[in-house]
């Protein structure tokens, strides 16, 4: 067993690019994620409180890769040797006094990471959330509501912060209003927020995370006096058409298990099921997180 520790985004590509490609739908996150990061090496920016890891098994492949940031540690692997490939990680990153805030990814993969670890730290995990990963490669016919979809621009500030803070809200992961204003400029400022309008503005979502092929939509967010009317439906299904439309041959994304309502919508649309993901958090003995 050999694990590596990059301190180079070009090089951690280099090394696992592949290896995640031959899923790219499933590895959306972390082939986004370290396309994102690869843009910020390239303008010169400091990739603080993110560390890269990948594993080979004792024949020399690759079985697993790990991507940690402030907020998860997101894992993909695969082959025969991946049990004890998370054994040998986990033990690396106890050793090297890492903090792991939750673990995200397959879920009997991030299951075992996340129990692992919990016995090192003698710390308690608890699941945050039970996801599904979508795939969309063609947008069925679905009966829209009234208005249409158009990009958000730095005009809808203080709505789209009121938005993504309630969204936040919602999935339990809150944040302060500061770094709502914050998420809000950043989306605005890159043409990636689109509204979805009828006679208000009702309905919003994301692109994000590009990969090679495909691309993934997130912050799908109606406020609760909007809701039961279309509006999410109307707003993802035109959306995901847009994007096909330029190019991806395929939209990703993430849903909560615990929402049928959001699943039963994006099927409609189009979006099938491809791999089940689970998002681990911890707490100590005393109930702290």
């Amino acid at each position: 067993m050999k694990l590596y520790e990059f301190d180079n985004v070009q090089n951690f590509i280099s090394k696992i690019e592949g290896f995640l490609e031959k899923n790219e739908a499933a590895n959306n996150l972390l082939l986004g994620l370290i396309y994102s990061l690869l843009e910020k090496e390239m303008k010169g920016q400091k990739l603080t409180d993110t560390f890269m890891y990948a594993v080979d098994d004792f024949e020399g492949n690759l079985v697993l890769v790990i991507l940690m940031n402030r907020i998860n540690l997101i894992v993909s692997g695969e082959g025969m040797e991946l049990d004890s490939a998370i054994t040998n990680a986990v033990t690396y990153l106890y050793k090297s006094g890492r903090d792991v805030p939750g673990v995200v990814g397959p879920t009997a993969i991030a299951r075992q990471f996340a129990f692992e670890w919990a016995t090192k730290k003698q710390v308690i995990p608890f699941v945050k959330m039970n996801q599904r990963i979508y795939q969309l490669n063609k947008v069925n016919p679905i009966e829209f509501s009234t208005g249409k979809l158009q990009l958000a621009d730095l005009n809808d500030l203080e709505l789209v912060t009121d938005w993504i803070y309630e969204f936040h809200e919602s999935i339990d992961e809150k944040i302060v209003r500061e770094e709502a204003i914050k998420k809000a400029a950043e989306n605005l400022e890159n043409s990636s927020l689109y509204i979805w309008k009828d006679q208000d503005f009702v309905s919003m979502a994301k692109k994000t995370r590009p990969t090679k092929n495909g691309i993934v939509l997130s912050l799908v967010y109606t406020p609760p006096v909007f809701r039961n009317k279309g509006y999410a439906s109307s707003c993802v299904a035109s959306l995901s058409q847009l994007l096909l439309d330029e190019g991806y041959k395929f939209c990703g994304l993430y849903t909560d298990l615990s929402n049928p309502t959001s699943n039963d919508i994006y099927s409609k649309i189009g979006y099938h099921p491809i791999k089940d993901s689970i998002m681990y958090r911890f707490r100590t003995g005393n109930g702290e997180n």
